[in-house]
């Protein structure tokens, strides 16, 4: 060996020796314990958002406060929420607003001072509602627009009908997206015709079950990132980069093997609950959940993976969090924000139904 061969031998050796000094730091190194002060709420509208808060509270999410509002006395009586607020005590009698918009939108309207001192104090607030009715679709967008006036910020999180529940419950969803697009940073939007595809045989009960708990998770999963301990941690700060002007969002779902990681990008990317082409979109916010065995580059192939094909310029945050009880397991979940999205042009008419045909005379 020449004396040049020999001197980079030992300047290798002594860069080696450096590195393993640093490994032995670092897995020895206990960080200080994490805390965050991010207050977040979970706001149900209407039945179908009510029903996901139930879910909520179900898997005992501690760090987001739940509240229920409804014109069904009914429904909101049998609300798991902490807070809970009746709309339109006095016009609808506690009944429901009969997929009436316009009576949604005014019996909000009318509490809106009621509705801001429930919900105020909030960093984030989540609305969730159904659309094609008239509680969800007609009182969400409002209450979406009271949480954004206390300073929040606001993501919607709202399922669109079945398309065999008829082109008028479409057009009526359709009014009501454009609301929530206008009153929201960030709008999620879910097709209840995914679940034809992933759960077809499921009794429809179960299968709405499954899309409340994705919601539910959804929630879930950005309380915990900005909330919890992580490896690669997204704070409240990134959130808003990404979501204060969010406009339209979809998601994509994923779980699988950390030795299979092609084929749970594949299916993740599969999973759509919103049909738009993710590659359009201005933003990502990509949360990973695995056990203790995932490396640095699993999870950097996931992130190139599930982002090929977006604009370089697209901001892209991504948190990961070690769960030890996930074993070799992992879990991906993906919100895509600005994807373009033609809501449409064509005018759609508020329909008002028979029981309220004569809505201006049920306001004093």
């Amino acid at each position: 060996m020449t004396i040049v061969g020999q001197k980079n031998c030992e300047i290798r050796q002594v860069i080696l020796m450096g590195w393993d000094l640093l490994f032995n730091e670092a897995m020895e190194f206990d960080s200080k314990p994490f805390e965050s002060r991010i207050s977040m709420a979970a706001i149900g509208v209407g039945g179908a958002g009510c029903n996901t808060i139930n879910t909520l509270s179900m898997i005992g999410l501690n760090d987001v406060k739940l509240i229920s509002i409804n014109t069904d006395k009914l429904s909101l009586d049998s609300s798991n929420a902490t807070i809970k607020f009746l709309l339109g005590r006095k016009i609808t009698n506690g009944q429901s607003t009969s997929g009436n918009l316009e009576l949604g939108q005014r019996v909000a309207e009318l509490s809106i001072n009621e509705i801001k001192e429930k919900i105020m104090g909030n960093d984030i607030v989540f609305i969730i509602a159904g659309l094609g009715g008239g509680t969800g679709g007609g009182a969400g967008p409002i209450i979406a627009q009271i949480a954004r006036s206390t300073g929040a910020l606001v993501i919607s999180i709202v399922s669109l009908p079945f398309t065999a529940e008829g082109k008028k419950k479409g057009e009526v969803a359709k009014l009501s997206l454009e609301k929530f697009f206008k009153n929201s940073n960030t709008v999620i939007v879910l097709e209840n015709d995914t679940l034809l595809t992933i759960a077809p045989k499921l009794p429809l009960q179960k299968a709405f079950r499954i899309m409340d708990y994705l919601i539910s998770d959804i929630i879930k999963n950005i309380s915990e990132t900005i909330n919890k301990p992580s490896m690669i941690h997204i704070d409240y700060a990134d959130l808003m980069k990404i979501m204060k002007n969010g406009g339209s969002s979809t998601i994509m779902y994923g779980e699988g093997e950390l030795n299979n990681i092609q084929g749970l990008v594949e299916d993740t990317l599969k999973n759509k609950f919103y049909n738009v082409d993710h590659t359009t979109a201005g933003g990502a916010l990509i949360n990973i959940v695995s056990g203790p065995d995932m490396s640095l580059s699993m999870m950097n192939a996931i992130v190139e993976r599930i982002t090929d094909g977006m604009d370089s310029n697209s901001d892209i945050k991504v948190g990961t969090r070690i769960d030890e009880e996930m074993m070799n397991k992992i879990k991906i979940t993906a919100i895509f924000t600005n994807v373009k999205y033609n809501v449409g042009t064509r005018k759609v008419s508020i329909v008002k139904d028979e029981a309220f045909s004569d809505v201006d005379s049920l306001f004093p």
